[in-house]
């Protein structure tokens, strides 16, 4: 993090962070079954929770964007 930079709110950054995977999600949802493919809800409730508390840090702590 840069001088000057404050850290953003927990609640801005769970936020946006439930909007980047929850649309990831969904596009998942929509898109593989029209390539002939199905999501393995199983997988994707791991790498969805776990895509969720990394981008929640990252965001917060201003790593990315």
């Amino acid at each position: 993090m840069k001088s000057g930079q404050a850290k953003r709110s927990w609640l801005f950054s769970l936020g946006l962070a439930l909007t980047i995977v929850g649309v990831g999600v969904a596009l998942s949802a929509v898109v593989n079954p029209l390539l002939g493919r199905y999501v393995h809800w199983d997988w994707m409730a791991g790498v969805a929770s776990t895509a969720l508390a990394l981008l929640t840090l990252a965001i917060h702590r201003r790593w990315v964007f």
